[in-house]
């Protein structure tokens, strides 16, 4: 038998045609920001969801995300932030999606219809129970799970793939360069051979005006 906790830790329906269908590029309406802090990553990512018609399912999450105590644990969990008292311009979200500022994920901008997120919180849920949850639920960007039509330029995929081929084939040619210059460099010369020390004391020592008592073995080998 499916439990209730169960049911709200599902992966929420996705849309057949989600992916068959162009993004929308809507540019018009405001839109309000659902931020994820990232400790692992040492990251902010900024997710710009269109106010209209999705007002009653953004309240519902904001209600979830004020009842924790939002900390950065060692174990580099995420925060959760939803601000729907200042929303911004369609232009203004569409212009934060090109902010380059991080190395993991962009900001993103979201024009479709956002589905009911529950979190499966509980009254007994202590602080740390809660950040776990969350965490499961919507870590990483998954909020991409609850809404569709994201407003993505093809032109910014094709400069993702672009730059990660880049970034391979200039690792190759420096192997490659490196390879070419350890061929051609000459074989190193062969060590000179080690010079077998004569065993008793050397004879300009014995030779020397030392004290007679530090001559004693010596002189006494060299006389045999």
């Amino acid at each position: 038998m499916t439990t209730q906790t169960e049911l709200t830790k599902e992966t929420p329906p996705q849309n057949e045609d989600e992916d068959e269908s162009p993004p929308s590029h809507n540019m018009e309406g405001k839109y309000v920001i659902f931020m994820e802090t990232q400790g692992e990553e040492h990251e902010q990512w900024l997710n710009f969801i269109v106010l209209e018609g999705n007002e009653e399912n953004l309240k519902h999450l904001q209600e979830q995300l004020l009842s924790v105590e939002w900390t950065i644990e060692e174990d580099g969990n995420s925060t959760f932030d939803l601000d729907l008292d200042h929303p911004v311009s369609a232009i203004t979200a569409k212009e934060m999606t090109k902010v380059d500022l991080n190395a993991y994920s962009f900001n993103r901008k979201f024009d479709g219809k956002l589905r009911q997120v529950n979190l499966g919180f509980k009254k007994k849920d202590k602080h740390l129970k809660k950040l776990d949850k969350a965490f499961e639920v919507l870590s990483y960007g998954k909020i991409e799970d609850y809404i569709d039509d994201e407003d993505v330029d093809s032109e910014d995929l094709t400069e993702n793939g672009d730059s990660s081929e880049d970034e391979d084939t200039e690792n190759e040619s420096e192997s490659d360069s490196d390879t070419e210059d350890e061929t051609d460099k000459p074989p190193p010369p062969p060590p000179a051979p080690k010079k077998e020390r004569e065993k008793g004391i050397p004879k300009a020592l014995l030779e020397s005006d030392r004290p007679r008592w530090t001559r004693g073995k010596g002189g006494k080998k060299n006389r045999k």
